[in-house]
């Protein structure tokens, strides 16, 4: 479902948010690779404003990085960095706008195919978890990618509870095969083909190889702060 969906539901106790292509997973990927915090924000103006000195500015705007920004939200890129003790500022067009508008319902992290081991196994201690996809136009309409990787979680966390009681569009989920190729066949991969990052899309289809619990741990009117968390932290 998407953020504005996940508004109406009955609230549950976690959310995990998902941004295939890409900012979830780029989050992943900054974490593993030792970033100790992250605030993301829904606009690219409040992301220059609150910059500090220090802190490295990443984001997009129509897929590229905006004028004077230090990184993109590419995942290879990412991960070739080394970011230990290191915080930034992140700002995308569909999964930084999730995140900062299901910060505060429950306990929120952002998941990917990167992370989904983990996250999976940080989540499962809920009662009621909901997912969230991002989507596309301003996290307004359905994404094809970011409903496979939900599959994806849909399918892990059944592993480890068959039982569970499942919505209409988890039950949907639960029967897709191999939802993780469909990732490559939406219609927003395309557009990623086209500014030339299908790098990108290849690493966005690598299950665990960023495994970190992007937490939220702070949020406000178009912000949240993250930070990583081992699996077996409490919330």
């Amino acid at each position: 479902m998407t953020p504005s969906e996940a508004l109406l539901l009955p609230k549950t106790e976690a959310y995990v948010v998902i941004d295939a292509l890409r900012a979830t997973t780029t989050i992943a990927v900054l974490f593993h690779r030792g970033l100790k915090r992250l605030r993301v924000v829904s606009d690219v103006a409040e992301a220059r404003r609150i910059r500090r000195e220090g802190t490295l500015l990443l984001g997009e705007q129509g897929g590229l990085p905006p004028e004077g920004f230090d990184f993109g939200n590419s995942p290879v890129e990412a991960a070739a960095m080394t970011l230990t003790g290191r915080e930034a500022v992140h700002v995308t067009s569909n999964g930084t706008k999730a995140l900062c508008a299901v910060a505060g319902m429950g306990t929120t992290v952002a998941g990917s195919l990167a992370n989904l081991s983990v996250v999976s196994n940080y989540v499962a201690r809920f009662e009621s978890v909901t997912l969230v996809c991002s989507g596309n136009t301003g996290a307004k309409v359905f994404a094809l990618e970011d409903f496979a990787v939900a599959a994806a979680f849909v399918q892990r966390l059944l592993i480890e509870h068959p039982g569970a009681q499942l919505g209409d569009a988890a039950i949907l989920a639960s029967r897709i095969s191999e939802p993780i190729s469909l990732i490559a066949e939406a219609s927003h991969a395309e557009i990623v083909r086209g500014l030339g990052l299908g790098h990108d899309i290849e690493y966005v289809g690598r299950v665990d190889v960023a495994p970190s619990v992007p937490l939220v741990v702070a949020c406000g009117v178009g912000w949240a702060e993250l930070e990583n968390v081992r699996p077996d932290d409490p919330q």
